[in-house]
């Protein structure tokens, strides 16, 4: 993290999520007592309303949402204020292009 203050404000999304009902899979700590470092951290079980998933945290940060059919998890990424990332896996290079 570029600062003291950007690192506390990343842990305390770490935080909140974890509060809200993600669950914490790896990572979530800062690392080391030199610097502004950060673990990379996963979190599964996010929903659409938690505030991990609704703002852009700026950090190591991944959340894992779950999703039924290719269009929902469209429409649910296209009903966000920000986006500034996202990632498509998949083995299937057609279904890769349509979503992106």
């Amino acid at each position: 993290m570029i600062s003291e203050e950007h690192l506390n404000k990343v842990l305390g999304y770490i935080q909140k999520g974890v509060e809200e009902g993600a669950k914490l899979v790896v990572g979530g700590k800062r690392i080391g007592d030199k610097g502004y470092f950060c673990e990379t951290t996963i979190f599964s079980d996010v929903t659409d309303d938690m505030t991990i998933a609704k703002d852009e945290i700026f950090g190591p940060v991944l959340c894992i949402l779950k999703f039924k059919e290719v269009d929902e998890a469209i429409e649910r990424a296209n009903n966000t204020s920000y986006g500034l990332a996202a990632g498509v896996v998949t083995q299937d290079i057609n279904k890769a292009n349509k979503i992106s």
